[in-house]
């Protein structure tokens, strides 16, 4: 009901402000401008465990974006990129209405891309330079990929300028969704917790339901050369399905093994920072996202009626930690790249190595090579990305 409340809200708002600014601006042209691509990727890892295969290749993403601007300082934006498996509220990426009173304050109401972080707003693959996103965007555990609601931003000055977005509205949880060929890109973290035979994650339900939250960013810059922002999220406290894995005998002498489910309260406030360097045909950018992720107590009944529910676990917090360094230098038509991350989610802490090169040799074509290795405890992964993008 909240979600359809809060469409329906963005929808009126975005038509009410589009049609004052058609009529008070009847001297503007209107504008309607369509584009889209398609990417085809191969994937090739040598030695996932719990895989039937190690390689594959498939359409990993075909995209179409279209923008409408009545009036000069008006506009209307939608992208919708098809993802397999993907259902179509996570395809539908944006739809929203954006007024511009000035560089200074603007208005942005429908769904638009989380602006916390720069690389989640250069989601798409023909604007990518590397072939993979950063771990912290994919896996969505500090802040969605999009947002259904209103965000007030703009930016100040000229050469030196400063930067703020801050929005409110409703998300549809999608922690952890696979993507890739061999769908194991956004399952890095259920991955590794299989690995070491965590006992609690996050259950299957979660993804699909919805919440609310606010956030915001403000950053500095002096002209193209540097950036440096900083940005929170905070949702709305929320009901959780954990899913937990019991041994046997962990219930008491004789106690089978079971795999139970147990609604938890949660609150996830998270918080980073990010900064971008440019010189010439060099660019640094680097990221950090951390969150203090607060757990109620888990309990389960197992009596199956209305008796006193056993706690598994205290009230306890989940480490959450994310970051990256990218570097990459324009050579006329290519752009090599190296990656650094790591991540730490609750019990699972892994790094990501990942070096590429793209290749650009016009407006409607885009190649990329990359090799990643995963550094972990349970041993080391080593990949290939190869993706062949067209755009139109």
């Amino acid at each position: 009901m909240l979600k359809m409340k809060i469409s329906a809200l963005a929808t009126l708002l975005v038509l009410v402000v589009g049609l004052e600014n058609a009529y008070t601006q009847s001297f503007w042209e209107p504008v309607t401008n369509i584009t889209g691509y398609i990417s085809t990727e191969f994937n090739y890892f040598d030695d996932l465990e719990g895989y039937d295969v190690n390689y594959g290749a498939s359409v990993s993403e075909a995209g179409i974006l279209v923008t409408y601007q009545p009036a000069s300082n008006f506009k209307i934006k939608s992208v919708f990129v098809y993802r397999p498996g993907y259902d179509f509220d996570l395809m539908l990426n944006e739809a929203f209405g954006e007024l511009e009173t000035s560089d200074a304050l603007k208005f942005k109401v429908g769904r638009f891309l989380t602006p916390l972080s720069p690389m989640n707003t250069y989601y798409y693959a023909p604007v990518n330079t590397s072939a993979t996103l950063p771990i912290i965007i994919t896996n969505n555990e500090n802040f969605p990929l999009n947002i259904d609601g209103i965000s007030i931003n703009g930016s100040i000055g000229e050469s030196f300028k400063i930067k703020y977005d801050v929005f409110a509205g409703g998300y549809t949880n999608s922690t952890w969704k696979p993507s890739g060929a061999i769908s194991f890109f956004g399952q890095e973290v259920p991955y590794y917790k299989d690995q070491i035979d965590s006992r609690f994650t996050i259950g299957e339900s979660y993804n699909g339901s919805y919440n609310v939250g606010v956030g915001g960013k403000v950053s500095v810059a002096y002209e193209s050369y540097v950036e440096v922002g900083a940005g929170f999220f905070n949702p709305k406290k929320e009901t959780m399905p954990i899913a937990i894995t019991l041994p046997p005998n962990a219930l008491g002498a004789g106690s089978p093994a079971m795999n139970i489910t147990s609604p938890t309260g949660i609150k996830r406030p998270t918080w980073g920072y990010n900064a971008k360097l440019k010189y010439g045909n060099t660019e640094v950018n680097a990221e950090y996202w951390t969150g203090d992720i607060q757990l109620d107590a888990i309990a389960y009944d197992f009596s199956g009626g209305a008796g006193s529910p056993t706690v598994l676990q205290a009230e306890s917090e989940v480490e959450l930690e994310g970051r990256f360094i990218q570097l990459s230098h324009r050579i006329d038509k290519f752009i090599p790249y190296a990656r650094y991350e790591f991540q730490h989610t609750s019990d699972a802490k892994y790094k990501r190595y990942s070096a590429g090169i793209n290749y650009k040799p016009s407006f409607t074509r885009t190649v990329k090579l990359e090799y990643m290795r995963y550094d972990h405890e349970s041993g080391n992964i080593n990949g290939v990305v190869a993706s062949l993008i067209y755009s139109f």
